[in-house]
């Protein structure tokens, strides 16, 4: 490199040096610009002014229409199946008393026929055996009439024989007569018990043989298995040809008149629906969505379920539906609504859920800042809140839900 390179470069790091110099200077030499405070966010919200008053809402629950009465169907004769009824088919809607299965009845007949032949027979030999024993009973009168005769006799040859006019064997005699006539008797009274004991068996015959007869014409009536209520016909497991055993399943049949809705509530409302007085009776208006929904179905709770249940811990309801027959379309198995009065709660207040934090505190506006208040959680309703204690009537509580809502936090109203 050379003297004059040298000279070059040196003098280029002294302008760079007092180039930097110079600009450090000036920047530590720049006035600070006066610092402002951020001004406080009013955050614009909304609110609910607080009235306190006693509260009744409807309970809205959903359920499922059941049977109330249902019967499974079963022959109580064997046979084969001769005839049907006109509605005896999956769906079919029957009538009390309606003919669903016809069972062949040769057999059931010839039973009839043959008892009621043993029971005459019987009883023609019961009025036989009456007969004999009224005869039987006719010549007892005899013997004792004979039996006085001779025993008379006796006596008054015992009288003569004391004055001699009668010889020993005379009295003998007459003796030996009335001990006949008295063995004669004694036969004649065992013969008595015995018919009597005849007639006794036959009438236990012939009670045998009607009971026998009533079993008879009871097995012809169930050869035709009939409707026991109005209601809907389902599963239907028969038809003309086929041979039923006793305990074979026929159909199943639901009581048109007794559906019923089966629901669930909580513990909680249970107690509360229970608080004053059984819920028993109560009613309940019942929406389905298959019928007009400007017309509910009348209901009255008539019980509880059997057990509790394990996963949910709630209870199981049936309310019984009114005023339904076999012409309403409404089928177990539905999907309904049901709303029904609940518990009534006392001095309360009624606010949407974004009212309550932490499920026991509230915020009111107090000159413009939030002020927080401890309430107590009655009860949900939807996505409304029941409160009670800590507010006042008039007090405006905050209904809208914001990051930095806490005490003393500035608020506007839109």
């Amino acid at each position: 490199m050379t003297m004059r390179t040298a000279m070059q470069v040196l003098l280029t790091l002294v302008v760079l040096v007092v180039a930097g110099g110079g600009a450090f200077a000036l920047i530590n030499s720049k006035p600070e610009p006066e610092r402002k405070a951020a001004p406080e966010r009013a955050w614009v919200v909304d609110t609910q002014t607080v009235q306190f008053t006693d509260l009744r809402p409807d309970l809205k629950l959903f359920g499922e229409v059941v049977a109330g009465r249902k019967v499974e169907l079963r022959p109580l004769v064997a046979g084969r199946i001769v005839e049907v009824g006109d509605h005896f088919r999956d769906g079919g809607v029957v009538q009390r008393d309606d003919l669903l299965v016809a069972i062949d009845p040769f057999e059931y007949r010839a039973a009839v026929a043959e008892t009621r032949a043993q029971l005459d027979e019987a009883l023609a030999r019961l009025r036989e055996i009456t007969a004999e024993y009224e005869g039987v009973k006719a010549l007892l009168t005899h013997d004792r009439t004979q039996a006085k005769i001779r025993g008379r006799d006796v006596a008054r040859r015992e009288k003569l024989r004391g004055s001699g006019a009668s010889s020993d064997k005379s009295l003998d005699d007459a003796r030996l007569a009335l001990s006949e006539a008295e063995q004669g008797l004694s036969d004649r009274e065992r013969s008595i018990a015995t018919w009597n004991a005849k007639v006794a068996q036959q009438r236990a015959t012939i009670a045998r043989m009607e009971v026998a007869l009533r079993r008879a014409n009871r097995d012809l009536e169930e050869t035709h298995l009939l409707a026991p209520f109005d209601g809907f016909v389902l599963d239907v497991e028969a038809e003309v040809g086929k041979r039923l055993g006793t305990g074979d399943r026929v159909a199943t049949v639901i009581d048109s008149s007794r559906l019923e809705v089966l629901f669930h509530i909580g513990n909680a409302q249970f107690s509360a629906l229970n608080a004053g007085g059984s819920f028993r009776g109560r009613s309940a208006k019942v929406y389905w969505r298959g019928g007009d929904p400007d017309k509910p179905l009348d209901a009255i709770l008539v019980r509880e379920g059997s057990n509790i249940e394990a996963v949910s811990g709630g209870i199981s309801l049936y309310a019984s539906l009114q005023g339904i027959d076999d012409g309403t379309s409404l089928r177990p198995g539905a999907f309904v609504r049901v709303e029904m009065p609940g518990p009534v709660y006392t001095n309360v207040v009624r606010l949407p859920e974004a009212a309550l934090h932490d499920d026991d505190t509230v915020y009111v506006v107090v000159e413009d800042r939030l002020q927080a208040r401890k309430v107590r959680l009655v009860a949900r309703l939807g996505s409304d809140v029941v409160l009670s204690g800590g507010l006042a009537d008039g007090d405006s509580v905050l209904v809208t839900r914001f990051p930095e809502v806490g005490p003393e936090v500035l608020v506007t109203l839109p």
